[in-house]
């Protein structure tokens, strides 16, 4: 089920400030395991995702349906937060953040080019019928 742009933009929003408050309130109970802290640089790769498609929304919402998101200001913003919400838990949260982080935007890339690639449309064959003269 499809949204608009507009409700993506306040979900996205409400679930990116919902998580990034759940870390931060446990970041006691998070940091007590290395696994609990792995986990948290994984939650950390979602709060990335969610950042993304909040501040994507609403850059297409202020400029308009041809906006499309680029590494500068939509990438580099979100990865700077979640680096930033990661850092102040542990260390290596941040780390381990950051590389989940890098995954899950290469998958968003590559979903992507698979949905909106204009390309795959210039690669179907034209037909032409040429008459042979005698």
């Amino acid at each position: 089920m499809a949204v608009s742009t507009g409700m993506s933009f306040l979900i996205s929003t409400l679930l990116a400030l919902s998580l990034f408050s759940v870390m931060q309130l446990n970041s006691k109970w998070l940091t007590s395991s290395s696994v609990l802290v792995i986990s948290t640089g994984f939650l950390g790769s979602v709060l990335f995702t969610l950042s993304l498609t909040a501040v994507s929304n609403l850059m297409t919402l202020l400029l308009g349906e041809g906006y499309q998101a680029s590494l500068f200001p939509e990438i580099i913003l979100s990865l700077m937060f979640t680096f930033f919400t990661c850092v102040s838990i542990h260390r290596v949260c941040a780390t381990t953040g950051l590389l989940f982080s890098l995954f899950a935007l290469y998958n968003i890339y590559n979903v992507s080019q698979k949905t909106y690639n204009s390309s795959s449309l210039l690669k179907q064959p034209i037909v032409q019928n040429k008459k042979k003269k005698h």
